[in-house]
């Protein structure tokens, strides 16, 4: 009996040997941004991330707020941070981009920016550094959306990519 239970806990803490690398695992970072143009000129950038790879970034993206997505002064800083971590020119000239809205949900979180482009823009150039800082495997897609054209890009350093509009 007691060989038994000798045996019973031995490969009980096998069992949890083997799960405690699976348990820590973690799929990846990544994050999506929609880029959205509109025929009055107006370009909407929408991103969105997941609550659990963005909340614990907030302590380096936010130093002095609470590490949480329930503190405004966290939320404040990400909006800043995202700005400083995204951009988009039309034909090599900035887009300034202002806060249109934040959502924080349980799961999701989605940060909205507005700007307008300047007369008929032929190319937009994209960069998106977000979170590249803090997880150096983050990934970053973005969806360019106009009309009916619809391209996806994907970011893993800091490069810019262009997309000629028609």
């Amino acid at each position: 009996m007691m060989r038994r239970r000798s045996l019973a806990g031995a490969l009980a803490l096998i069992g949890m040997a083997t799960l405690a690398p699976q348990a820590g695992a973690h799929r990846g970072h990544d994050a999506m941004s929609v880029v959205t143009l509109g025929d009055d000129g107006v370009v909407t950038v929408s991103h969105r991330f997941e609550a659990h790879d963005l909340e614990p970034a907030l302590a380096e993206i936010a130093p002095d707020a609470q590490t949480s997505l329930d503190d405004p002064e966290a939320i404040e800083e990400l909006k800043t941070y995202l700005l400083a971590h995204f951009s988009v020119s039309a034909d090599g000239a900035a887009v300034p981009l202002a806060v249109s809205s934040v959502e924080v949900g349980v799961r999701d979180v989605r940060v909205d920016y507005t700007g307008t482009l300047p007369g008929k823009t032929k190319a937009l150039e994209l960069r998106s550094t977000i979170l590249r800082d803090i997880y150096p495997r983050q990934i970053n897609q973005v969806v360019v959306r106009q009309g009916q054209y619809v391209q996806t890009l994907r970011f893993a350093g800091g490069e810019a990519k262009v997309v000629t509009l028609r």
